[in-house]
């Protein structure tokens, strides 16, 4: 009887072992999921800045940028933004001598128009990139713009609807134009 009280109590320990070890490996396997999702999800983030300094080094201004979900592409896009706050600067008379970062402002950041002919928006972005009509530096400059025009004219939109220049349902209907010009859905 003894024996058998023996043998019971180690085929419960062994089974006990086996549920230990592989709560072990379950464990060891949600960490790596959640360390993976994790990188994927940073993988899609990513700011930058660029000092803009005037004729005696001192400094005029800055432009920061950042972009988040956004996984292909998005340093372009950071890249981008930044110039077009530069070309900004300059349009609105800062006199700005040099920058933190040349290379930001010496890129050549045209892209191609849509095969179709039709206007650029992100659903169309998207499909010319997996279909490598468009490579991932123009998908990134082609999103940022599209983001930057979106941002602009909803401002623009919201500007109106506040000074009373037009109506809530106008400012409906032209945030949903706007909206449909960006995500093109």
């Amino acid at each position: 009887m003894l024996q058998n009280a023996q043998a019971s109590s180690f085929g419960r320990w062994d089974a006990y072992t086996q549920y230990g070890l592989a709560l072990y490996a379950h464990g060891r396997l949600m960490r790596f999921i959640v360390v993976l999702i994790f990188a994927c999800f940073m993988s899609g983030c990513a700011s930058g800045y660029l000092d803009l300094y005037g004729q005696d080094g001192k400094k005029v201004d800055e432009c920061t940028a950042g972009f988040d979900w956004h996984p292909i592409g998005v340093k372009h896009s950071v890249d981008w933004v930044l110039n077009y706050c530069y070309e900004l600067a300059m349009l609105e008379g800062n006199i700005v001598k040099s920058v933190s970062n040349s290379s930001v402002i010496e890129k050549d950041y045209t892209y191609p128009t849509h095969p179709s002919g039709m206007p650029w928006n992100k659903k169309r972005a998207w499909l010319s990139f997996w279909s490598d009509e468009i490579d991932k530096k123009q998908y990134g400059y082609i999103v940022a713009d599209l983001e930057n025009e979106y941002h602009l004219e909803t401002t623009r939109i919201e500007a109106q609807f506040l000074s009373g220049e037009i109506t809530e349902n106008q400012y409906k209907a032209l945030v949903e134009k706007a909206k449909y010009a960006f995500y093109g859905k």
